[in-house]
C-alpha cells in the first residue's frame, strides 16, 4: 500500500575487513613481512529514545551472537577470540596476527611506486597513507587511494525502533454494541471491548519492536453531560512512550468490560497532547501516531454547551497536517464503524451536517498516511477487521530507509543484499526497484530501498551492505 513516509529506519552493525597499510612494500609490489590483522564482528543496541524496562516484566528477545570475522590456527580451531556480553546483544572480537611468507601483490592502479614502510603493524583504516591494504586468507592486495581513509567492510543492518502514540477513543459512544466477530449467532460487545483486546494483541505482538505511549480522549475524569465536563483531556498523556510499554499502558486503559466510560470526542486535544510528547523525543528515530475512533471530532476548545457539541473541530486536521508537513511526524487514521452520510442536525451531542468517514479520508490524507482508493483511512465494522487495520498500519509503519553508521570511503563501490540477493543502484524510489542513497550529494548517510527491495526488507527485517575501496 502506499506510503508518504514511514517510521523505522535503521542501524548497521559491522564487520571490518581491512584496508589500511600493511606490511612492507616495494616498488615491484612485493611485501615482507606481513601481518595479517584484524577482522570484527561487533553487534550493537539499535538506539532508542527511552531506558528499557524492568526485565523480569517486558523483556526484549534474545538477540544471537555474530559468528563472522572468526578465525582459526592450522588446526581450524577459532583463535583470538574476546567475547564480552553487553545484555541484549554480545560483542565479538577476533584478532590473529601471523608472519607469512613474501607475497606478490597487484600493483596499484594509479601509482607507479609506493613508500616504503618498515612499521609491520595494521590497523583497519588509513587515514595518512596514499594506499591501503586488505588480507584475506593470506593474500595481501594494496589499493591506492590518494588520501581518502577507506575501510572495507560488511555491515548488517537491523531495525532502529521508532517512538509511536496510541491516541484511543474513550467517549461514551464507544459502549455501543455491535457484531464483533460478524455472526450473528454470538453476542455482541462493547465496541470498548473490542479495542481493549486489539490493543492487548498489538502490543503482545510488537512489544519489542515500538517506543509506544497512549493516550485517551477524554481522559477517565469525563462526566455524562452536556458542558465541559465531557471534554477533558490529559496535557501530559497518559503514558509517554517508553520501550516495553505494554503493561504499562493496559494497566492505564479502563478495564475490559467496563459500562461506565463517559464524554464526548475532544480528538484535536487527544491528539495535541501526543504531539507535544512526541517533540521532545529525539526527531533522528521516527514518531508518529496511531488514531483509532468511532466519531467526530468535537469538544471545541472555548466553546460553550452546543457548540462544544453539534460543530466539527476543523482544527483537528490543521494540527494533524501540520505534524506531518512541519516535524514528518505521519498519523495513521483506523475509524470505528465509521458512517458515510451526512449527520443529521440534531441535539444529539454529535456534530451536524458533517459526513465523518469523508472527514477521516481528509485526516489521513494529511496525515501524509492516505490510502490508495476511494478509502483513505482504515475503516473497521467489527473486531477482525479493527485486528487487521491495526497489523496493516504496523507494516506500513516499517521503513526503508537505512542509516549508515559509517560513511564509504568510496559509495560508487557500495552493494546492497536484501534476502541474500543483491539488488541494484537506482536514480528514482517512486518507479524502480533496488536502491539509492537518500542524500543527493556526500557525505552519505543513509540508503533507502524501493520497490520490491523495500517489501522484502519488510519481510526479512535486516540487509547487508558491503563497502569496498575498489571495485569488488
Amino acid at each position: 500500500m502506499a506510503r508518504k513516509t514511514s517510521l523505522v529506519w535503521m542501524t548497521s552493525l559491522g564487520l571490518v575487513v581491512g584496508c589500511g597499510d600493511d606490511g612492507q612494500t616495494s616498488q615491484t609490489g612485493v611485501a615482507t613481512d606481513s601481518a595479517s590483522s584484524t577482522m570484527s564482528t561487533i553487534t550493537v543496541d539499535p538506539p532508542t529514545s527511552s531506558t528499557p524496562t524492568d526485565p523480569t516484566t517486558d523483556a526484549p528477545p534474545t538477540t544471537s551472537e555474530g559468528t563472522m570475522g572468526m578465525t582459526s590456527d592450522s588446526s581450524g580451531m577459532p583463535t583470538g577470540t574476546d567475547s564480552t556480553s553487553t545484555g541484549m546483544v554480545t560483542a565479538t572480537m577476533s584478532t590473529t596476527e601471523t608472519a607469512s611468507d613474501t607475497m606478490t601483490t597487484e600493483p596499484p592502479a594509479t601509482s607507479s611506486s609506493t613508500t616504503e614502510d618498515t612499521s609491520t603493524s595494521s590497523t583497519s583504516e588509513d587515514t595518512s597513507s596514499s594506499s591501503s591494504s586488505t588480507t584475506t586468507d593470506g593474500e595481501t592486495t594494496t589499493t591506492t587511494t590518494g588520501d581518502i581513509p577507506c575501510n572495507e567492510m560488511q555491515v548488517v543492518l537491523q531495525p532502529v525502533v521508532p517512538n509511536v502514540m496510541l491516541v484511543l477513543d474513550k467517549s461514551g459512544s464507544m459502549l455501543t454494541k455491535w457484531d464483533h466477530d460478524a455472526n450473528p449467532n454470538t453476542a455482541t460487545v462493547s465496541r470498548w471491548y473490542s479495542l481493549y483486546a486489539v490493543v492487548d494483541q498489538v502490543l503482545t505482538a510488537f512489544n519489542a519492536n515500538f517506543n509506544f505511549g497512549m493516550n485517551l480522549f477524554p481522559n477517565k475524569q469525563a462526566v455524562d453531560g452536556y458542558n465541559v465536563g465531557a471534554c477533558p483531556v490529559n496535557p501530559n498523556v497518559e503514558i509517554p512512550v517508553a520501550p516495553f510499554n505494554k503493561n504499562a499502558i493496559m494497566n492505564a486503559l479502563p478495564a475490559q468490560n467496563n459500562m461506565t466510560i463517559k464524554g464526548g470526542t475532544p480528538t484535536a486535544a487527544g491528539v495535541t497532547a501526543a504531539l507535544n510528547h512526541l517533540k521532545t523525543l529525539d526527531p533522528a528515530i521516527p514518531r508518529g501516531i496511531m488514531l483509532i475512533t468511532d466519531g467526530a471530532a468535537n469538544c471545541i476548545s472555548g466553546a460553550m454547551d452546543a457548540g462544544l457539541f453539534e460543530v466539527y473541530d476543523q482544527s483537528l486536521h490543521t494540527i494533524v497536517g501540520n505534524a506531518f508537513s512541519q516535524d514528518g511526524i505521519p498519523t495513521y487514521v483506523i475509524g470505528i464503524a465509521t458512517s458515510n452520510a451526512v449527520t443529521p442536525v440534531d441535539q444529539e451531542g454529535n456534530p451536524d451536517g458533517i459526513n465523518p468517514y469523508e472527514k477521516l479520508n481528509e485526516l489521513a490524507t494529511v496525515g501524509g498516511t492516505a490510502k490508495p482508493g476511494p478509502e483513505k483511512f482504515y475503516n473497521a465494522d467489527n473486531q477482525n477487521e479493527l485486528q487487521a487495520a491495526l497489523d496493516a498500519i504496523i507494516t506500513d509503519a516499517q521503513s526503508c530507509v537505512l542509516p549508515l553508521q559509517d560513511e564509504p570511503g568510496f559509495p560508487e563501490f557500495t552493494k546492497v543484499k536484501v534476502g541474500n540477493a543483491y539488488v541494484p543502484k537506482v536514480a528514482d524510489c517512486a518507479n524502480q526497484n533496488g536502491w539509492k542513497y537518500v542524500d543527493p550529494a556526500p557525505p552519505y548517510t543513509a540508503i533507502e530501498l524501493c520497490g520490491t527491495a523495500c517489501t522484502t526488507l519488510k519481510d526479512t527485517n535486516e540487509a547487508g551492505v558491503e563497502y569496498y575501496c575498489k571495485p569488488a
